[in-house]
C-alpha cells in the first residue's frame, strides 16, 4: 500500500463536522426512543434517524487511528499532549454537567461526586479514546507490516463482528441457544481486537488502500445495505420483543461496519472538494477545530431545551423535530465552541 498521506487531509475535516452533527442526531433520536411504543410512527422515525448515524463514533475513531498510527509521536508525547488534554477536558466538562444535573435535573447532591467521576453519558468517548491512545505503540508495528495488518483485520472481522452478529441473530429466536453460543466462543478468552481497536486500525488501512472502481461500488452498496439492515432488523427485533432493542445498533454489528467502511471510502473519494476557494477551506478547517468542543457541549443544549423551553423531539412530528433540533443545537454548539476557542487557556485544555 502506497503512503501518500498529505500533511492535512481535507475529507477528515468534513467527516469531523458531519460526525458531530450525526452524534447530535443520535442523542436526539435516543431521547425518547426507549419510552415510545415500537409500533408507532414516532418510534419508527427515531429508529430511522438513529440507524442513519450509527457511523458517527466509529468514523471519529477511524480518523484518529489513521493520524496516530501513521505518526511518529512518542508515548511520552501522546501522554503529555493528547491524553492530558482529554483529562483536563473531562474534569472541566464533567464538573459542569454534574453541577447542572444537581441544580436543574433533580439529581441528589449526594451523587454529585459519582456523577463527576462517571462523566455525563456522552463522555464515555473520552475514556475510550484514551484507551486507544495508550496502545498506539503496540499497534504501529502491526499496521506497518502489511501481512500482519491484513491478519489483524481478519481476526477483527471474525471475533469482533461475525461471531457477535451470529449471537445477535440467534438471540431473536432463542436466548438459550444465544447464551450457549456466547459461552462456547467465550472459551477463547479473546480480547485482542475487540472494542474500538478494529475501527482505529481500519482507519489507517482505508486511508492508504487504493480500491478499484468496482470494489468501491461494492463498498458503497454494502454501506447502503448496512443502513437498510440496521433499520429493518432493529424494527423487527423490537416488535418481536415488544420493546425497543439496540441489538443491531452495536458498533460490533456487521451492518454498522458496512456503513462505516462505505461512508469512509466515499468521503475519501468525493469529500475533498478541491475546487472550493481557500476561504471555504479555511471555514471547513475552523468548523473541524470546533467540533470537539461542540461534541462536549451539545447535551447541555438538548437538556436545556427540554427543561427550560419544554421542547424536545416529541414536541413536533418526529420526522421534523429531529432535524430541526439538530440544526438548532448543532449551530449553538459550534458557536459556543468557537467562542471558547477565543480564550487561549480554555482552547488549549478544555475544547
Amino acid at each position: 500500500m502506497e503512503n501518500t498521506q498529505p500533511q492535512r487531509i481535507a475529507y477528515f475535516d468534513v467527516l469531523r463536522i458531519l460526525a458531530t452533527f450525526a452524534v447530535i442526531v443520535l442523542h436526539l433520536s435516543a431521547q425518547h426512543w426507549a419510552d415510545t411504543d415500537v409500533h408507532t410512527r414516532a418510534w419508527q422515525a427515531f429508529n430511522l434517524y438513529d440507524s442513519a448515524v450509527r457511523w458517527a463514533v466509529p468514523v471519529f475513531v477511524m480518523i484518529s487511528g489513521s493520524l496516530f498510527l501513521s505518526g511518529s509521536q512518542s508515548l511520552s508525547h501522546i501522554l503529555k499532549k493528547n491524553v492530558f488534554r482529554l483529562v483536563t477536558a473531562f474534569v472541566f466538562w464533567s464538573a459542569l454537567y454534574a453541577v447542572f444535573m444537581v441544580n436543574f435535573e433533580g439529581c441528589s447532591k449526594n451523587l454529585i461526586a459519582q456523577q463527576f467521576f462517571n462523566g455525563h453519558y456522552h463522555m464515555w468517548f473520552l475514556f475510550m479514546i484514551v484507551g486507544l491512545y495508550l496502545i498506539v505503540p503496540f499497534l504501529r508495528p502491526i499496521v506497518r507490516d502489511e501481512k500482519l495488518l491484513r491478519y489483524f483485520l481478519l481476526l477483527t472481522l471474525i471475533f469482533t463482528f461475525l461471531l457477535p452478529q451470529i449471537a445477535s441473530a440467534v438471540s431473536l429466536f432463542s436466548w438459550q441457544y444465544c447464551a450457549e453460543f456466547k459461552a462456547l466462543t467465550g472459551k477463547f478468552y479473546y480480547h485482542f481486537t475487540l472494542g474500538f481497536v478494529p475501527y482505529f486500525v481500519l482507519g489507517y488501512y482505508l486511508v492508504r488502500k487504493e480500491f478499484s472502481l468496482t470494489v468501491k461500488r461494492v463498498l458503497y452498496a454494502l454501506g447502503v445495505l448496512g443502513f437498510i439492515l440496521t433499520v429493518a432488523l432493529t424494527s423487527f427485533a423490537s416488535r418481536l420483543q415488544g420493546a425497543a432493542t439496540e441489538l443491531f445498533y452495536g458498533y460490533d454489528s456487521l451492518n454498522v461496519l458496512f456503513v462505516c467502511v462505505g461512508l469512509f471510502v466515499f468521503a475519501k473519494e468525493h469529500l475533498n472538494f478541491p475546487n472550493l476557494s481557500e476561504k471555504c477551506h479555511r471555514c471547513i478547517r475552523a468548523l473541524s477545530r470546533w467540533s470537539f468542543g461542540a461534541y462536549l457541549v451539545h447535551p447541555l443544549f438538548i437538556e436545556s431545551f427540554d427543561i427550560f423551553l419544554h421542547f424536545n423531539t416529541l414536541s413536533l412530528n418526529v420526522f421534523f423535530s429531529v432535524p430541526l433540533l439538530t440544526l438548532l443545537i448543532g449551530a449553538l454548539s459550534f458557536l459556543v465552541s468557537a467562542l471558547l476557542h477565543q480564550i487561549p487557556f480554555v482552547k488549549k485544555y478544555f475544547v
